[in-house]
């Protein structure tokens, strides 16, 4: 009878600790929306995706760049400077790259309008702001080579990772993120058109993440002495509050020998609001 009392007590003590630990902390409420998306943050929280040719890197190539962004998100002033680098870095193999890009350092200024479309509280209006971006790292594996008929076929797996430090100032998620893209690529002469698909998403903070279809074409010239590339692209959360931004890139190149300067600029559409002028770099090895 001891042994009996003593195994109920002890199954009465360990049943309501079993049932509390089956039970979430908390239970996210799926029709909430979050606002954690790309229309409520800076430009750099989590941009459009910048598409590829769909053929890796065969040289060690660096970049080096200075962006401005203008926000469109209130009527009031919303600039935004950053240093940007980026890395292709040939691994193993010819068919594989590692690639690395970040917004070093950011530098910001918006007014009261701003601060209240984007719900700020942490950052009076009207005083400058500095902080440092996430860190991108995606592998670049060439699935197909280009060859005859055949198209070249680029898979990329990316992370974001959560190292800035902004959240309070809507300018970064606080939070990783990852997406996976295929791209398409097909060249006739010094002409390559590309089309890309693939999946994004994002932790949102809330016991969820936002799910996003990611999409791109891209038309790229290569010349002997100019390179230009044209790019649409986006992604769909499925959220729905601020979560679909768009985007039209154009970039002008010149090929310098192991240099080429370039001038970018990107017309932000949808849940996007920015207009951004980018200036720099590349060195290849």
């Amino acid at each position: 009878m001891r042994s009996f009392c003593l195994s109920a007590l002890l199954l009465c003590t360990l049943l309501p600790a079993g049932l509390r630990a089956a039970t979430p902390v908390r239970v996210p409420d799926l029709a909430e929306k979050s606002q954690v998306a790309p229309r409520w943050f800076g430009p750099n929280a989590f941009p459009v995706p910048e598409i590829t040719d769909g053929r890796v890197r065969d040289r060690l190539t660096l970049e080096v760049a200075g962006d401005y962004y203008r926000g469109h998100l209130a009527a009031g002033q919303d600039d935004t400077y950053d240093l940007f680098l980026r890395a292709w870095i040939p691994l193993f193999s010819d068919r594989v790259n590692l690639t690395l890009w970040m917004p070093v350092v950011e530098c910001w200024r918006y007014d009261a309008s701003v601060r209240e479309a984007r719900r700020i509280l942490s950052d009076p209006a009207g005083d400058p702001g500095f902080g440092s971006g996430d860190v991108y790292v995606s592998l670049d594996i060439q699935l197909l080579k280009e060859g005859g008929r055949r198209p070249s076929v680029l898979i990329r797996s990316v992370l974001k990772t959560a190292s800035a430090n902004c959240f309070g100032y809507a300018r970064d998620y606080d939070s990783p993120g990852y997406f996976f893209d295929a791209t398409v690529g097909k060249g006739w002469g010094p002409f390559r058109l590309s089309a890309t698909t693939g999946f994004l998403c994002w932790q949102t903070g809330t016991g969820r993440q936002n799910d996003a279809v990611q999409y791109g074409l891209g038309a790229f010239y290569d010349g002997r002495i100019v390179n230009l590339a044209a790019q649409w692209g986006g992604y769909v959360g499925w959220e729905r509050c601020g979560d679909a931004p768009m985007s039209l890139r154009v970039r002008l190149g010149f090929d310098a020998g192991r240099f080429e300067p370039f001038l970018q600029a990107q017309q932000g559409l949808n849940d996007y609001p920015f207009t951004q002028l980018r200036l720099g770099c590349a060195y290849r090895f």
